[in-house]
This record gives structure tokens, sequence and C-alpha cells, in this order.
């Protein structure tokens, strides 16, 4: 009897070892959760903003496209301007060379 009270006592002993280590298991792997939800949270903090930012790069990469096709239209209009200037400065030349022929002969 004392025998079976002694492997009953070593039974329990083991059991407790046995809950002892799995708590300190649990506990490590709660500690362990718990940082990699704060790394989540981080990551997800982020990525959100990751996601603000492209969305404000989007919207002035389009505001700026809208300002070189504005740019182009001007540019094209100016140029159109300049060679009409350049048409009307040609036929004054050539107006004034028409009147004035001598001099370009002496």
């Amino acid at each position: 009897m004392e025998t079976q009270a002694v492997n009953l006592q070593d039974k329990i002993q083991k059991l407790i070892d046995q809950y002892t280590s799995t708590k300190k298991r649990v506990e490590e792997l709660e500690a362990k959760v718990k940082g990699l939800t704060e790394e989540n949270m981080q990551l997800i903090s982020q990525i959100t903003s990751s996601n603000d930012s492209t969305a404000q790069l989007s919207q002035t990469n389009q505001l700026l496209e809208a300002k070189v096709r504005e740019l182009e239209a001007k540019v094209a209009e100016m140029q159109s301007s300049v060679q009409g200037f350049s048409s009307i400065a040609n036929d004054a030349i050539a107006q004034i060379d028409s009147l004035f022929p001598d001099l370009e002969e002496e």
C-alpha cells in the first residue's frame, strides 16, 4: 500500500510538473502572440499609410498630367502665333524688298 501511495505521489508530482511546464509554455506563447499582434497592427498601419500616400500621389499625378496637357495646348497655340508672326514678317520683308530692290544691289 505504501508503494502504491509513493507511486501515486510520483504520478501526481509528474502531473504537477507537466502542468507547470505547460502553463509556462502557454504564457510564453501568449506573450509571443501579443508581440506578433502588435507587429501586425504596425504593419497594417504602415500599409494603410502607404495606401493613403499612393492615393495622394495618384491624385497629384492626375493634376500634374492635366497641367502638362494644358501647357502643351498653350505651347501649340504659341507656336501657331509665332508662325503667324513669322509669316507676316516674311511678307513685310518681301514687300520692303520689292519697294527698294536697288538698295540691295548697291
